[in-house]
């Protein structure tokens, strides 16, 4: 049996420390680290331990036209080809919305200090890894009495790849979450904003896509 201590999930609400990153100080000098950077860690670290399988897959100017001029050089505009209609915007919509409610169900659990970590709006919208990582923040956070404050915005979400039952989405996520003493309201752990890369992978289970992995990169979005 090995003596080693488990390793405890990072908790949300900053970033780790990096060449050109600031850092925000905590309680006895930890380091603080955000939801994105949090949910991308345990989900590998889970997906590493269980062995399991997941799943990825100005305004422009304006011609001036003179009027009047030669009658034999008319000013003409070159005829513009129709843009095709995208055949699975329907089914990318869709998934683009279900990952929107997997965050806002998250944040609404994380809000409410008489819920659990084993909450049914998280199943709803979560399996995998992706429902285990959100979990273990939890089950941690709420042992401390902690909730929720702040708000994650995911900025640019577009669908990368798609077949019948997967889909891969890359986002910009920025994370403006801390969290504070749900009995007290005393500021516990900073909100600080962070834009962090992700890629997450929706699974559809019967008719509902849920997310089934998020991974983030500390990398800077273009444009965020």
């Amino acid at each position: 049996m090995s003596d080693q201590s488990p390793i405890e999930p990072p908790r949300p609400g900053a970033y780790p420390p990096g060449p050109g990153s600031p850092s925000p100080a905590g309680d006895g000098g930890r380091r603080l680290w955000p939801i994105v950077l949090v949910l991308g860690a345990l989900a590998a670290a889970i997906a590493l331990v269980a062995g399991a399988i997941v799943f990825t897959s100005g305004d422009p100017g304006k011609e001036q036209v003179p009027l009047g001029g030669p009658a034999t050089s008319p000013v003409t505009t070159p005829a513009t080809a129709p843009t095709a209609a995208d055949p699975q915007a329907a089914i990318k919509a869709e998934v683009i919305a279900a990952y929107r409610a997997a965050w806002d169900e998250y944040l609404a659990v994380g809000r409410d200090s008489k819920a659990t970590a084993d909450d049914d709006r998280l199943r709803a919208h979560r399996v995998g890894t992706s429902l285990a990582a959100v979990q273990l923040t939890l089950v941690k956070m709420k042992s401390s009495n902690e909730i929720f404050d702040g708000e994650v915005k995911l900025l640019n979400p577009q669908v990368s790849e798609l077949t019948p039952s997967t889909a891969s989405i890359i986002d910009c996520v920025e994370d403006a979450t801390g969290t504070v003493n749900a009995t007290t309201g005393a500021r516990v752990e900073p909100a600080t904003r962070v834009v962090q890369r992700a890629t997450v992978t929706m699974k559809k289970i019967g008719d509902v896509w849920k997310q089934s992995n998020f991974t983030s990169v500390d990398a800077s979005c273009a444009g965020s």
